[in-house]
């Protein structure tokens, strides 16, 4: 095996390991939305999330990771689409930030 191939191996594989782990991360945030919709009485729309923003910053622990921001979309009506935001920092939920949305009684 030449370098170049060895070098094309490893890429393919770290691209596959970064790929799985953004799909898992990916799947912890849209459970994590679902179930804090669900304690305040929303409704996730789509059942999905989607990447944001992906950034170098430090974590809880002080050393360096990513952060992504995940956006969804909410009702608490039925009839207004609200946008919010998940954070991770490394593979932990950071925050939740939901807008001001109307609430029915």
């Amino acid at each position: 095996m030449s370098l170049r191939s060895i070098a094309l191996t490893v890429l393919v594989f770290l691209g596959a390991w970064y790929w799985l782990q953004a799909r898992e991360l990916k799947d912890r945030a849209l459970k994590a939305a679902a179930r804090h919709c669900d304690d305040l009485a929303l409704k996730l729309l789509d059942d999905s999330v989607v990447l944001n923003s992906l950034r170098l910053q430090r974590g809880f622990s002080g050393r360096r990771c990513l952060v992504r921001t995940y956006r969804f979309d909410f009702t608490s009506t039925g009839e207004e689409r609200y946008h919010g935001e998940i954070t991770l920092i490394g593979q932990r939920v950071g925050r939740i930030k939901l807008p001001p949305h109307r609430v029915e009684s």
